[in-house]
């Protein structure tokens, strides 16, 4: 919760998040999610980040945008993906209380960790079924459990990486 316990280190997570986040969501972007049944328009995270950062005043700028973050996707592989980025907004739940001892709220820089509002367990729900259904052959299950595991070691690397190159006031 070290990211959360002041509004510096705040901005500064925010920052790091969307570093990670813009590059990825592009390149889920670029696929066409009709065949898994789910609408990855409603579900991108990165405008809200931009939002929130706007909103406290943190520079970013689509110049620092970073090569896609995974080596390969492909609708096989991109489920899994989504599997982390979806699941964070669950544990966004958590953070937002932290968040609120720090005056942030959804309409005060906390719209990211906001998610979906009273509509994430629905929107979790709703993800789960797409990709249950979409994932039956064992290589896509494997491919997306790759994806996973692949996206959460990233996110990890980008964390630590970001850190050394955080410069948000």
């Amino acid at each position: 919760m070290k990211n959360f316990a002041s509004l510096d280190a705040y901005k500064t997570h925010l920052w790091k998040t969307w570093m990670f986040y813009r590059p990825l969501e592009s390149g889920l972007a670029a696929l066409d999610w009709t065949a898994v049944g789910i609408d990855f328009v409603s579900r991108r995270k990165t405008p809200l980040l931009e939002e929130d950062m706007r909103f406290l005043g943190v520079p970013h700028s689509p110049t620092e945008d970073r090569k896609q973050p995974l080596d390969r996707m492909n609708h096989d592989f991109a489920p899994g993906c989504l599997y982390v980025l979806e699941g964070a907004t669950l544990g966004g739940q958590v953070i937002s209380r932290h968040l609120a001892k720090l005056g942030i709220g959804p309409e005060t820089g906390g719209r990211f960790f906001n998610g979906y509002g009273a509509k994430t367990g629905r929107m979790w729900k709703s993800f789960q079924a797409s990709a249950t259904a979409y994932c039956v052959a064992d290589d896509q299950i494997s491919q997306a459990v790759n994806g996973a595991k692949s996206t959460f070691e990233k996110f990890r690397e980008s964390m630590l990486r970001e850190e050394a190159l955080a410069r948000v006031p």
